[in-house]
């Protein structure tokens, strides 16, 4: 009798003629428990950051959500912002969820990706490339220098990438279901879509994986591709009927295409911080580690490359997309850098699965890259929480404080940027634009603004967070608007608060400027 055990079965596809290694681990623990321990570590060190004091872009989409359903003249009813209805719709989701929900949500969805990716690995690289992917993924989706810990497009959007690629090899490599796991490959894929407009690297990976795989096993891959093709058409075609049966077609185009573009020809020639943005953004991607995994991790994979290996293809044209959309969007902002964390986590368990033939030097960089990551976010959390924590944000104080000040049906413009505040109130905006770049594009002239202060129902409230020269608008308009309608009544966190004419409200007490840098101010408290 023959005892010795079995050789490890091939998957059903040989995507990248790998195999369920089962040999000796470098990953601490097992790995199959390796990769639930990942996914618990991401889901605490998210949680660490529950916050109802929230980033602008935060406060910006959550006021967006909560207001979805009033009527109004813009994509979103009352309020505008250049984003496809599934990142809104995460937000209006989180804001059913209480003060928590965004930060909640986030961390819903990291760990899902952190989960995602490791699933993905194992079915075509076996457990061993599970729990390097896993811990890479997690690394780098809960570094605060990468704003891991906020909820954005960026991060929703990588979580149904990560979705699309466990399903989509599951399915080539199951021998049940296919056809239903290549559907919801597809509707993962296009769902990214719905998060953010850029992020076209699920499908064009579900695109690349399976025309190379055609010339393996054209039958059973020709049944998954047009099951991907059926169900990412399923998100995208729910989207086109929502703007259909609101008579908002045009406005989705114009938001989710013809916005951008006009914003690229306004940053091509009016920068502001971008370049200064683009640097730190380089920066973090080399602190983070990410720079040197995604380099490593493709070194480590050109011999399958140029075998035209499907997984391996499919990665390296995600990735391409990927640095195309980062560059494309002109902002630079550090959080556009997880687009690049579920391709850059599988890249890694590929090169680093059992018997791979990645040269020794890069498998050695590509394990101290992940191990430098963990150590950088580890390093980066503790302080990043406490300060979550132990201070109270500038916006916040001031949103809470018009809380405290305002009645019912009063109304608040914050001109240019800190949409936060707008939320932390829960007063309505009279101002659609919650952002500098909108109303950069929308109103470069600020006409609507100007009249929307001069007009008999205009807001109750007006804080003063930016001047408009900050940003290449002209001030004269919108101060004779302040001037010959509002009055200034304080100065909350060293920022101006003005109240209309003919308005009275009983203020609340003022907090001294220190407080905005101190644990609390419990204006909820106030009478």
């Amino acid at each position: 009798m023959n005892l010795r055990p079995a050789a490890p079965r091939p998957t059903a596809l040989p995507l990248d003629r790998v195999r369920g290694g089962r040999g000796r681990s470098t990953v601490p623990i097992r790995p199959a428990v390796s990769v639930a321990v990942a996914g618990l570590v991401t889901l605490v060190v998210h949680l660490l950051f529950l916050s109802r004091d929230l980033s602008p872009d935060e406060g910006g989409y959550a006021v967006v959500a909560r207001l979805w359903h009033l009527p109004g003249p813009y994509l979103y009813g009352p309020t505008w912002v250049d984003r496809p209805p599934g990142l809104v719709s995460a937000f209006a989701l989180a804001d059913h969820l209480g003060t928590y929900g965004v930060r909640l949500v986030a961390a819903l969805a990291a760990t899902v990706l952190v989960a995602a990716v490791g699933s993905a690995a194992r079915a075509v690289a076996g457990h061993r490339a599970a729990a390097w992917s896993a811990w890479t993924a997690a690394a780098l989706v809960c570094s605060v220098r990468l704003d891991g810990q906020r909820l954005d497009g960026e991060l929703l959007a990588a979580t149904c990438v990560s979705l699309a690629a466990a399903l989509l090899v599951h399915a080539l490599c199951a021998q049940r279901h296919a056809v239903a796991l290549g559907l919801l490959s597809g509707a993962a894929a296009s769902a990214a879509l719905t998060m953010k407009q850029s992020f076209g690297d699920g499908l064009v990976l579900l695109a690349v994986v399976l025309a190379v795989g055609l010339r393996r096993r054209p039958d059973r891959v020709r049944r998954v591709a047009v099951a991907a093709a059926v169900g990412a058409g399923v998100p995208l075609l729910a989207t086109l009927l929502w703007a259909a049966a609101h008579g908002r077609v045009r406005a989705l185009g114009h938001a989710l295409f013809g916005f951008r573009l006009d914003a690229a020809a306004l940053l091509s020639v009016r920068p502001g911080g971008a370049p200064e943005r683009l640097h730190t953004m380089l920066l973090e991607a080399l602190v983070t580690g990410l720079a040197l995994l995604l380099v490593a991790a493709l070194a480590g994979r050109v011999r399958h490359l140029l075998r035209g290996e499907p997984l391996t293809c499919g990665l390296a044209a995600a990735i391409l997309v990927e640095l195309g959309g980062i560059a494309a969007g002109g902002g630079y902002w550090d959080h556009y850098l997880l687009a690049l964390v579920p391709t850059t986590a599988l890249l890694v368990g590929l090169c680093l699965r059992h018997g791979c033939a990645t040269p020794r030097l890069l498998r050695r960089l590509v394990r101290a890259a992940v191990v430098a990551a963990g150590l950088s976010t580890a390093v980066a959390t503790i302080p990043a929480a406490y300060a979550e924590h132990a201070t109270a944000q500038g916006p916040a104080v001031a949103g809470r404080w018009l809380a405290a000040s305002a009645r019912p049906g009063d109304t608040v413009v914050v001109p240019f940027t800190h949409a936060e505040v707008i939320d932390a109130s829960g007063l309505r905006p009279a101002y659609p634009y919650l952002w500098s770049l909108p109303t950069q594009v929308e109103d470069p002239h600020l006409r609507l603004l100007d009249a929307t202060l001069t007009a008999p129902t205009g807001p109750t409230w007006v804080v003063g967070w930016n001047r408009p020269e900050s940003f290449g608008l002209d001030p004269v308009g919108f101060d004779g608007a302040l001037d010959g309608s509002y009055r200034a009544v304080a100065e909350v966190c060293g920022h101006p608060v003005w109240l209309r004419d003919g308005v009275t409200r009983r203020l609340a007490p003022i907090p001294p400027d220190d407080v905005c840098h101190q644990p609390e101010y419990p204006l909820e408290h106030l009478p």
